[in-house]
């Protein structure tokens, strides 16, 4: 199969995540689907970080990049700890409060700066 039957639900707009392609919700699409591409839809609203490419878990992932999908309203909280102790439960954690006003265009963040990056939208 090179292609298949995508339902996206109601009430919301949909973005193909390779092709920005932006789509109504409510109806089933046909999407190609080659063997090394799976079909995966966004939900307008949505702030999507994109990590860093990483060898192993050793190495410290930054976010590369924050894809945001118009739309609709989205907020997100970033938590990063350093992925190997109990040192979280000693509330050795950064949070990162990400929001998106759509009626503005206006993209916020607060909290520790989740590394690098470049904002999308």
């Amino acid at each position: 199969m090179t292609s298949r039957s995508v339902y996206l639900p109601a009430g919301v707009e949909w973005y193909n995540f390779w092709t920005n392609e932006r789509f109504e919700g409510g109806q089933t699409i046909t999407v190609s689907s080659p063997i090394d591409t799976i079909p995966l839809f966004v939900r307008a609203g949505s702030i999507l970080p994109l990590g860093s490419a990483i060898e192993n878990t050793e190495q410290k992932q930054d976010i590369a990049k924050i894809r945001i999908y118009p739309g609709g309203d989205g907020a997100f909280s970033l938590y990063n700890d350093d992925g190997k102790t109990y040192a979280y439960e000693r509330g050795e954690v950064q949070i990162t409060r990400l929001t998106w006003k759509d009626a503005s265009g206006k993209f916020s963040e607060e909290g520790q700066r989740p590394g690098p990056r470049q904002t999308e939208n």
